[in-house]
């Protein structure tokens, strides 16, 4: 029926379409009442550059401590994490994350206490990133989760790996998201939102500094 409709379409005028469809007979209708739109679930994530950070010094510290990692275990996602001091520059770049995340959704957040919620990669050439997320139970150990996410780059050489991150527009779907690196660049995303980096091409290592937020007030979430 739909292949002998197209032929007819082709062979008639415009008014004789009309006729067919019975075209003219349809009424306009009206919203008898009141309608709105809403947002069920969305993906977002704002990102930037700071100024006035001293990335070569960043970078020397956490180099210094690549073989300080989380985990021993070189199976866990952990030891790839390289435990780093909490210094002022790290304070101030969380603030300055903090900062803009607020500007943009209305929505304090601040860097979570405890070591482990502040950490540096450094991938050398070939070494990568597996998926992963920051709720609790992330690696099978029962700890409180974040709420947002942040990274910062400090050292970006050219094709060392882009931040990639999976995303759902429907159940069945597994879209991807690539975020290009560049020094000075931050990113804020979910902490839900699974995530992992290509492998470093490049002969020089790429380093980095995530963070682990919290929300300060969830009563408008």
């Amino acid at each position: 029926m739909k292949c002998l409709r197209g032929l007819l379409n082709l062979m008639m005028s415009d008014k004789d379409i009309k006729e067919f469809h019975n075209l003219d007979k349809l009424k306009p209708i009206s919203l008898r009442g009141k309608s709105t739109y809403h947002i069920m679930y969305a993906h977002d994530f704002t990102w930037g550059y700071l100024d006035n950070v001293d990335n070569e010094k960043l970078s020397k510290l956490c180099i210094k401590n690549y073989e300080n990692r989380k985990s021993e275990d070189r199976r866990s996602g952990r030891a790839e994490d390289i435990v780093i001091p909490l210094n002022k520059q790290i304070e101030e770049i969380a603030a300055q994350m903090a900062l803009a995340y607020e500007q943009h959704f209305r929505q304090p957040i601040s860097l979570m206490e405890g070591e482990g919620n502040h950490w540096s990669q450094v991938h050398y050439k070939k070494e990568q990133s597996q998926f992963h997320h920051h709720l609790g139970n992330a690696y099978g150990q029962r700890e409180k989760g974040a709420d947002v996410v942040g990274v910062y780059y400090v050292k970006v050489p050219k094709d060392s790996g882009v931040l990639i991150m999976k995303y759902k527009k429907h159940e069945f779907d597994s879209s991807r998201w690539y975020f290009p690196p560049e020094e000075n660049k931050f990113i804020l995303f979910n902490a839900g939102v699974e995530h992992g980096v290509s492998p470093n091409e490049n002969d020089e290592p790429r380093v980095i500094i995530s963070m682990n937020f919290e929300r300060k007030d969830d009563k408008n979430i």
